[in-house]
């Protein structure tokens, strides 16, 4: 019962193998280039979450000097009734002093908004940070706080 189809085995010719091990090759090299691409992206994701961090701490900077000049002309205030000059009837210095805190409060507020919202954005585009709390962002908290404290101080000392 042969209908004509033969069952021995095909040579292959040294063509052939050649073009068989050179797409094994090719697949080799795909699948390690696959993988350098993918460790170059987590590097950059890297390079994105310390530009954030960079940015946060630059507002850190800016509000602390703020807030730092906002409390100083607050108790420069304190300080000249103190040595018996009259109080001013318009409050400018505790105007102006509470006005540079509430300017560096709300400029750190925006900032630890704006790196979270970052933060999130890199998470579900699947390139998490590998800290769990950034030095940058618990400093902005925690100097955040601080700011509404001088606020504080500084509006309701009479």
């Amino acid at each position: 019962m042969n209908d004509g189809i033969s069952l021995e085995p095909v040579k292959i010719t040294e063509s052939a193998q050649n073009e068989i091990q050179e797409a094994s090759t090719t697949t080799d090299l795909a699948k390690e280039r696959t993988e350098l691409a993918r460790q170059r992206t987590a590097m950059s994701a890297d390079r994105t979450h310390w530009a954030d961090d960079r940015t946060l701490i630059a507002w850190i900077r800016t509000s602390l000097s703020l807030i730092g000049f906002g409390f100083g002309i607050g108790r420069a205030l304190e300080y000249l009734q103190k040595v018996g000059r009259e109080a001013d009837p318009l409050y400018t210095a505790k105007v102006f002093g509470g006005g540079f805190i509430l300017l560096g409060v709300l400029g750190l507020f925006a900032a630890i908004l704006q790196h979270l919202r970052i933060a999130k954005r890199l998470r579900q585009s699947g390139y998490p940070r590998k800290e769990p709390w950034p030095l940058g962002l618990l400093t902005a908290v925690l100097l955040l706080l601080m700011g509404f404290y001088g606020l504080a101080v500084i509006l309701l000392n009479p």
